[in-house]
């Protein structure tokens, strides 16, 4: 985990970053795309060591066997318990094989927290690209960002800073889950950074509450993970999108692809091969 919170419980937000070396205990007995909290089959922290130098990290992450190391970069309203525990769940669920690597950034952790959380997402785009760089030192593998909701915006955000101070960040795969950008914003920001990575992965549901509340909270008409209309655009711009409305079986209708079991069996399966 890194993070620009003070402490890994912490809502502050802070310059730099700190690094944690988690462990995180699955539960066996519950069913794919739930992240169960409380009770005796709950999520829980098993180890949680600060790491310092980059010689830690580089140990924390271990060796690069072929397959890439996962960013996560989660959404609106998220402890960092929850935001581990959900990327725990992500690589338990799709067989995911290399290191993971969650960044977590402050989040009021409310639903009334958004503008909050908004400008959190905005406020941290120093703090990801810092973590792009030290990953170029440490790492020497592939790199797959995967990130959800407002942490999509924070995920371009970074991308464009980077790439406007000519500082180029070598991604392998870039996955935006029905991201919380307003369609025009986003076009721009996918100018900046071009060229896309080459697997570049767009996830939209013409089925999100939460982006019909942050569109009217915006005033405009839709944001990009719920523009379904506009799919042959995103593509003309280098994405490959998928269309997850027709999904009837997702516990969270916000995040689709990790929460609906027929998606899930879907990409454990295709990750086993």
């Amino acid at each position: 985990m890194a993070t620009n919170r003070a402490t890994f419980d912490a809502t502050d937000r802070v310059d730099g970053l700190n690094f944690f070396d988690l462990g995180i205990a699955v539960p066996r007995d519950r069913a794919p795309g739930e992240v169960p909290v409380e009770g005796p089959n709950a999520f829980t922290l098993s180890q949680q060591t600060q790491v310092s130098s980059d010689a830690e990290l580089r140990a924390a992450l271990g060796p690069s066997q072929g397959d890439p190391l996962v960013v996560w970069v989660h959404g609106f309203n998220n402890t960092s318990a929850e935001a581990v525990y959900r990327h725990a769940q992500m690589a338990t669920d799709t067989n995911l094989r290399g290191p993971q690597l969650a960044f977590v950034w402050p989040s009021r952790a409310s639903a009334s927290g958004y503008l909050f959380d908004r400008d959190s997402a905005l406020q941290s785009r120093s703090a990801l690209e810092e973590l792009f760089i030290r990953l170029d030192r440490v790492w020497n593998g592939q790199i797959t960002v995967v990130a959800h909701s407002l942490g999509c915006m924070l995920a371009m955000e970074a991308l464009v800073r980077m790439r406007l101070q000519n500082r180029p960040v070598v991604l392998d795969g870039l996955v935006l889950l029905q991201p919380d950008i307003a369609p025009e914003v986003f076009n721009s920001q996918v100018a900046d950074i071009s060229p896309l990575p080459e697997n570049s992965l767009l996830v939209v549901s013409g089925r999100d509450p939460a982006l019909f509340v942050s569109a009217r909270l915006a005033q405009t008409s839709n944001r990009v993970g719920a523009d379904v209309d506009e799919i042959e655009t995103y593509e003309g711009l280098g994405f490959r999108v998928v269309d997850l409305s027709d999904v009837r079986d997702a516990g969270n209708r916000h995040l689709v692809a990790l929460t609906s079991p027929t998606v899930l069996e879907f990409l454990r399966t295709t990750n086993a091969g």
